[in-house]
């Protein structure tokens, strides 16, 4: 599906291409011939365009069902059941702890609203590739919707390393970057809890980590204020 998104959007370009150039060769064929030939040009790009489109939006629902979200590439809630679920029955087998982390980038409605949704969607981009890079491959990361972000930390030992991974989380994220030769740096509020000393299920965890979540927003905003 990505190939032919690829391939519709190239052909695309390769038409506009074309008509630029007959636009630039104006004063070489009669008036006629070049409204017919930008006609057929144009209605040849208007039809890849679609096509280019309609593979895209293909190809979002296509991710979506197998639980990719398109924007970041991380696991969306289709997955996140299923792995949380799998988390802790491991946990249950071994004997071991599971840290759940829920992530919320600060201020994320401010950047929206003064420099636009596709800059909001860098930092979001930005936000995931921090989180996944902080994280082994054995755990699990997920856009759980909008800005956040909930992270499965398993084999904890003890809730020290928990907080140890959010906070390298947390500097991962505020490393300054650059977007439209923009410099932004971003923060987030992060709320962790364990399992089984905080909770023992799915529901009973993440309302556990959303509360520590808007706790730790709230230290964070008072922290401003001073």
């Amino acid at each position: 599906m990505q190939q032919q998104i690829t391939q519709a959007r190239a052909v695309l370009a390769d038409l506009k291409r074309q008509i630029a150039v007959a636009r630039s060769q104006v004063d070489f064929v009669d008036s006629a011939s070049l409204v017919e030939v930008n006609e057929q040009l144009i209605l040849s790009a208007l039809q890849s365009q679609t096509k280019a489109e309609e593979a895209e939006s293909a190809f979002g629902e296509l991710s979506k069902s197998y639980g990719v979200d398109i924007l970041t590439q991380l696991a969306n809630r289709v997955q996140f059941h299923e792995r949380f679920a799998y988390a802790i029955a491991s946990a249950q087998r071994h004997g071991t702890r599971v840290a759940v982390l829920f992530a919320d980038v600060d201020g994320f409605k401010g950047i929206n609203d003064t420099l636009g949704h596709r800059f909001g969607d860098e930092v979001l981009k930005h936000t995931a590739h921090c989180i996944a890079n902080s994280v082994r491959d054995v755990d699990f990361v997920f856009r759980y919707g909008g800005d956040e972000f909930v992270i499965l930390i398993t084999d904890v030992a003890q809730a020290s390393d928990a907080a140890q991974v959010s906070r390298k989380i947390a500097a991962a994220v505020a490393c300054p970057f650059t977007v439209n030769d923009r410099t932004i740096s971003v923060s987030l509020s992060i709320g962790t809890c364990i399992y089984p000393d905080d909770g023992i299920d799915a529901a009973g965890l993440m309302h556990c980590a959303d509360a520590a979540m808007y706790e730790a927003k709230r230290l964070h905003a008072r922290e401003l204020d001073l």
